[in-house]
């Protein structure tokens, strides 16, 4: 008896006592774990209302368990873009064309009343960027915002003949699209140049 105890004192008998210890653990473990998911009602079905019984009632101990039912999760529909006889593409592809053609009534015909005061009294030519060149860069019949290229005249009279890009939104009125807004879009984003920019 002394020699199978201080045989099993010896470290590979420790060793592999406890991996198969380790072995025997997760066979029982996975047993369980196997009998417990074949009873588990997958989501989704009903379990059964009744179990019969031998007089063609239902047993007493057994109830129906209602599994809730997922309601429909409402998705957001964006608000429709205004279908006009002119697009916001058509707009500013007028207002380019105008430019490029030095029409200057056309050109101020697709701004926003609020804006087409500005012709009556231009910005100072401290600060004035007049457009001498329109080029368009992304545009879209179903979004009010565009992306113009243009050439201008800065303020003091520099020019530098760069097409530079400015974003262009517009608005709704009277029944039709018209600019509302211009920035000057910088690497690090767009600033407002509304009251700046003119034809």
């Amino acid at each position: 008896m002394n020699v199978i105890m201080e045989s099993l004192g010896d470290p590979v008998w420790q060793i592999g006592g406890g991996i198969l210890l380790l072995v025997l653990s997760a066979g029982v473990v996975l047993f369980h774990g196997a009998n417990a998911a074949s009873t588990a009602v997958p989501a989704g079905s009903q379990p059964s209302s009744a179990i019969a019984s031998p007089h063609g009632g239902s047993s007493p101990s057994s109830t129906s368990i209602p599994l809730p039912t997922p309601l429909p999760s409402p998705s957001p529909s964006p608000t429709p873009i205004p279908r006009l006889t002119l697009s916001p593409a058509q707009v500013l592809t007028t207002f380019c064309d105008a430019i490029d053609q030095q029409d200057l009534n056309t050109a101020w015909a697709q701004y926003a009343k609020a804006l087409q005061k500005e012709r009556a009294a231009p910005p100072p030519f401290l600060v004035r960027i007049t457009i001498v060149h329109c080029r368009v860069d992304d545009v879209s019949d179903t979004s009010s915002t565009g992306f113009l290229l243009l050439k201008t005249i800065g303020p003091n009279g520099y020019s530098d003949d760069y097409e530079r890009p400015f974003r262009f939104m517009l608005s709704v009125e009277d029944g039709a699209w018209k600019i509302a807004q211009i920035a000057r879009c910088l690497s690090d984003g767009c600033l407002d140049a509304t009251t700046s920019v003119v034809p």
